[in-house]
């Protein structure tokens, strides 16, 4: 069986719900309009297969509390759990599909080689062992015999199964245009095709080291099943049952308390009647305590004004109490105190100013009027107020009596419900324990099944290692063999593409990047050529791997199949390509891209029929209508930024919906 990886589902695990994409062997196509989060999709499953961090969306962040990926390694069903807010928290690794992670404890994985602190080792390592894949050291500097060597880890590899959207038909490809990294390349490559110098010894040693796992697993899984076998540990089979019935023991006393609380709270009529009076008195008794209020406002309000007129009254009769006193000059002669001469009295003859005494009685007489209306108002709301508070006070006194009556029927109909609800209750708590326990037990079966499984999976691993080992020793390739098969598949994929003049094909044997015309990659200018020939490339190792035993997890995942092929170029990338060449090509030719999707297609196909393990993951703006006109069942998401027609606005999809 050739190693391979199939992911079955992504999950977004959020604070209103779960969002989730599934795919499929084969082929699988999302394409939508721009910002939709589809490119977030490949981002996601590339951080939870171990990239180092994600950039997050701001309705990602709104909205996601953790990523899950369930997926396929060598026929072991796996889900990972991941937290996208620390990026050096441990990966998750549950042996079972998503839904049933609860009933298993999990493996905890340092996502890269700098923490060496987790429980369970490193995420790289466990990948490389579920594939089978030898773990070596590569050298830094292959042309230098004192070169430094480094871990060759499961990102290396990955690097030639993910393409993201910046590095499609660009220059920056596979960091080809980074010397010293592309010469890492090169060595990760010749691991890939297992046509490294130390490959068979690394083999040798690793099969060596897993021989010695398998025995303490084994050791283990013995140790583990004579000690519940000794304390007389149910089995999976009976807990699953003791659970399932259980379950159904809960469900039923459930209901049975339901019924219980329905009856003691609606069973009696006289209780509803009774309710019914106390309800209504109560209203009564609030509305008469909002009208005594607001007579009582009404009273002091009208008490003031009373006041202000009794004051007015007093002010007038001083005045006219004053005219009578004042404003008369009595005529004398006397002389002046200093010159002793005569005063003359016709300088005192005026009367002082004052107002008529008519008018001032007139305006008395209406002032005591109106204070006498003030009064009759008054003593008509203090009639009312008394009135209001004795018919609050027999409100009052109703009520008293009403709740003694509600709390009596309450207790006569409430006493004979208690003991039994009680019970029931109580029951329930019980069975609950129970069943918590039984899942604690079920989880450490499991625990013991899964020591099992890790036992026959080394196993499994081990004799891929050994079949490999057997193959290099007898046909171990030649790079140039190697380079020569790989050109194979990318001229037949030109050819099917029909780029004009398919001359000058090879790999370069100097960057392991691929040549048209003569021209290495790097050299290309037309940016829709170099797209053309960065999917081939990765399409060539993905069909070397379908055909051939060879250290690829017979993935492919690909972001903008369509970049520089006739589509509107992003601003950021209009510098990276040649118009007038691609003109020249004739890149906008739609028989072009629709040719790329149609040679996609037959690859899986091709790998269907040979019962080679295989899965493409595609994303795009588009794809050629008359590739979804026959071929709809492979398109897994299509997303509308608006929602036309009823399609989805992307993977999370409810962003400012209330809740």
């Amino acid at each position: 069986m050739k190693p391979y990886i199939n992911i079955s589902y992504l999950k977004l695990v959020g604070n209103r719900k779960t969002y989730s994409i599934p795919f499929y062997p084969g082929v699988n196509i999302i394409y939508g309009d721009s910002d939709t989060g589809k490119s977030s999709i490949l981002e996601f499953i590339n951080y939870l297969l171990g990239a180092s961090n994600i950039e997050l969306a701001d309705e990602v962040k709104s909205s996601v509390e953790y990523a899950a990926l369930e997926l396929e390694i060598n026929n072991v069903k796996y889900t990972f759990k991941r937290d996208i807010y620390n990026h050096s928290a441990f990966v998750e690794v549950y042996p079972c599909e998503f839904e049933n992670c609860k009933n298993f404890f999990p493996k905890k994985y340092a996502p890269n080689y700098t923490n060496s602190n987790a429980p369970d080792g490193f995420f790289s390592d466990f990948l490389l062992d579920c594939l089978g894949f030898p773990k070596v050291k590569i050298k830094v500097s292959p042309s230098k015999v004192d070169s430094e060597v480094k871990r060759l880890s499961f990102r290396n590899i990955f690097k030639y199964v993910y393409v993201n959207q910046d590095d499609v038909g660009s220059k920056g490809f596979l960091d080809l245009n980074n010397w010293v990294q592309a010469t890492s390349n090169r060595e990760v490559l010749k691991y890939i095709f297992n046509v490294l110098d130390s490959t068979i010894t690394e083999l040798e040693v690793q099969i060596a080291e897993s021989t010695k796992q398998s025995r303490s697993l084994l050791h283990k899984y013995t140790s583990v099943s004579e000690f519940l076998r000794e304390t007389d540990y149910d089995s999976r089979d009976v807990l699953d049952d003791s659970i399932t019935k259980i379950d159904l023991i809960i469900s039923e006393l459930e209901n049975e308390l339901a019924r219980v609380n329905h009856d003691m709270m609606a069973g009696s009529k006289q209780h509803s009647e009774l309710k019914s009076i106390f309800n209504e008195l109560s209203l009564s008794e609030k509305r008469v305590a909002k009208d005594i209020i607001k007579t009582r406002e009404q009273i002091e309000k009208y008490s003031r004004l009373k006041n202000d007129y009794q004051n007015d009254i007093a002010k007038i009769n001083s005045i006219i109490h004053a005219q009578t006193r004042i404003g008369e000059v009595e005529i004398t002669s006397n002389p002046c105190p200093v010159c002793e001469k005569p005063l003359e009295s016709s300088k005192f003859t005026d009367k002082f100013q004052h107002t008529d005494r008519n008018y001032l009685v007139e305006e008395l007489n209406s002032i005591q009027k109106k204070k006498k209306s003030i009064q009759s108002l008054i003593d008509e709301l203090s009639t009312k107020s008394r009135i209001l508070t004795q018919e609050q006070a027999d409100f009052n006194a109703d009520l008293s009596r009403a709740r003694e009556m509600l709390d009596t029927e309450s207790k006569a109909m409430i006493t004979p419900y208690l003991t039994q609800r009680d019970t029931l209750v109580k029951e329930i708590a019980s069975n609950r324990q129970s069943r918590s326990q039984l899942v604690t037990n079920i989880r450490v079966r499991n625990q013991q099944q899964k020591i099992h499984d890790s036992y026959e999976n080394i196993n499994a691993a081990i004799k891929l290692l050994q079949d490999r080992l057997s193959e290099l020793k007898e046909t171990a390739p030649s790079i140039q063999d190697v380079l020569e098969k790989l050109a194979d598949y990318l001229k037949k994929y030109l050819k099917s593409v029909n780029i004009k003049r398919q001359e000058g094909i090879s790999i370069s044997p100097r960057s392991f990047a691929p040549v048209i015309r003569n021209r290495d990659y790097l050299n290309i200018t037309s940016g829709g050529l170099r797209t053309i020939a960065s999917v081939g490339f990765m399409i060539a190792l993905l069909e070397y791997a379908i055909d051939a035993e060879i250290n690829h997890p017979r993935l492919l995942m690909i972001d903008t199949v369509g970049k520089y092929l006739g589509k509107v170029t992003k601003q950021k990338y209009q510098d990276q390509t040649n118009t007038s060449d691609d003109l020249q090509e004739g890149i906008s030719d739609p028989m072009k891209y629709q040719n790329i999707y149609e040679y996609i297609l037959s690859v899986a196909t091709r790998a269907e029929a040979k019962g080679s393990p295989c899965q493409i993951i595609l994303v795009d703006n588009d794809v050629p209508d008359t590739f979804i006109n026959r071929y709809k069942a492979y398109i897994v998401a299509h997303y509308s930024s608006t929602g036309d027609g009823g399609l989805e606005v992307g993977l999370i999809d409810d962003v400012g919906v209330i809740h």
